[in-house]
Parts: structure tokens; C-alpha cells; sequence
């Protein structure tokens, strides 16, 4: 994004404008999730009594960093791919050679407007994984935000695989659609794995943390 305030980004999302739509706010949800892991790590690093957390929440803070700054960048991309498809399907088609011409950069935008929810919904694998070792040994009174996070990447990967498979559905080659159809599927199942990991961890440890008392 042009990084508008937070109240004109959800004024810009209510408007009656079609973009942002949905494809950019589960970007930027993403990007939340991310923020909350890191702000988990910045309250355990250099703690004492986290010592033994420090390279394991350094690596996961530097991670989330990075996929935070991709899921913001995306979140301007998909508005992008959005009006690029617009302007596609806004081509004439008085002729057959206008027809042809505008299917092919249609089914082209379309492509596009896939990679880029598919490329949302790969960070958001990533943001659980990352966040495991946060909610095994990161500050525990942040705990409840670890979790947080890993719920809204899961929120988050659930809505841009909306995105991929309603626009793989349109694509009119069959192996290609096919393909990212297997993909998402198989990023779902990764995704919604990675994120109980991370819920089982943080209730491991407050049962831990409730027995010791």
C-alpha cells in the first residue's frame, strides 16, 4: 500500500469502490498477524529470563519483519491485479480479433490476480511456522498475542485461498487452474496445522505454568 492511515485505508475498504476489497485486507491481516509475533519477540529479547529464547525469537522476529513488509506490498498488489483485470474486460469486443485480444489479457490479469492471493496465503503458512517458537518460548505474559496472531494467519490464509480458487475457476486452461487448485489445497493443510501447533504450544505452557502454582 501508499501507506495510507489506518482510518483512510478502512474508509477507502467501505467505500463503494471494489478496490481495496477483499484480496488487500487479508493482506493486511496477514501483516497483523506478523506484527503481533514481533512485538512478542521485542518484549523477550534481551530479557534475562529469557535467555534461552534469544536466538530462537530473533530469527522468528527477523522472518516475521520480512513477511510483514511482503503482505504490505501485496496488499497494493492486489489492488493492482484487481484493476488490471477491469481494464481487461473493459477491452472492445466488436470483432472477433477484439474478442481474442481481450480474452487473452483477461485470462492473463487473471493469472495475476492468482499469484498474488496465493503468494498472500504462502506468508501465512510461514507466520504460524514462525510463530511456533515464539509461543514455546517467548515472553509469557504475551502469550495470549502469540496466539492472536496465529489465529488471524489462519483468518488470513482462509480468505486469500477464497481469492485463488474463485480466480483459478475462471482460467480456461484446465492444467494451470488444476494447479492452483492443488496448491491451495496443499497450503490449507499445512497452514491449519502450523497454526494448532502454535495454539497447542501456548496451552502447554499455561497448563505448565498453572500446575507450577
Amino acid at each position: 500500500m501508499n501507506q495510507p492511515t489506518l482510518d483512510a485505508y478502512i474508509e477507502a475498504v467501505a467505500s463503494s469502490a471494489p478496490a481495496p476489497g477483499g484480496g488487500s485486507v487479508v493482506a493486511v491481516v496477514a501483516a497483523l498477524a506478523a506484527a503481533l509475533g514481533e512485538m512478542v519477540c521485542n518484549l523477550t529479547l534481551g530479557r534475562p529470563t529469557y535467555a534461552a529464547a534469544e536466538a530462537e525469537c530473533a530469527a522468528a522476529k527477523a522472518r516475521l519483519a520480512t513477511l510483514r513488509g511482503h503482505l504490505l506490498a501485496a496488499a497494493s498488489d492486489d489492488e493492482i491485479a484487481y484493476r488490471d483485470y477491469r481494464a481487461a474486460a473493459a477491452q472492445s469486443k466488436g470483432s472477433d480479433q477484439e474478442r481474442e485480444r481481450r480474452l487473452v489479457a483477461m485470462q492473463g490479469a487473471l493469472v495475476t490476480a492468482t499469484e498474488v492471493p496465493l503468494a498472500v496465503a504462502a506468508a501465512c503458512v510461514e507466520i504460524a511456522l514462525a510463530l511456533e517458537p515464539v509461543a514455546r518460548l517467548g515472553n509469557g505474559h504475551a502469550l495470549v498475542d502469540a496466539q492472536i496472531g496465529a489465529l488471524l494467519a489462519g483468518t488470513a490464509l482462509t480468505g486469500a485461498l477464497l481469492n485463488v480458487r474463485g480466480n483459478a475457476a475462471m482460467l480456461r486452461d484446465p492444467e494451470v487452474a488444476t494447479g492452483y487448485q492443488e496448491r491451495a489445497n496443499d497450503l490449507e493443510r499445512s497452514g491449519a496445522a502450523a497454526v494448532q501447533v502454535v495454539l497447542d504450544r501456548a496451552r502447554e505452557r499455561t497448563a505448565a505454568s498453572s500446575s507450577a502454582r
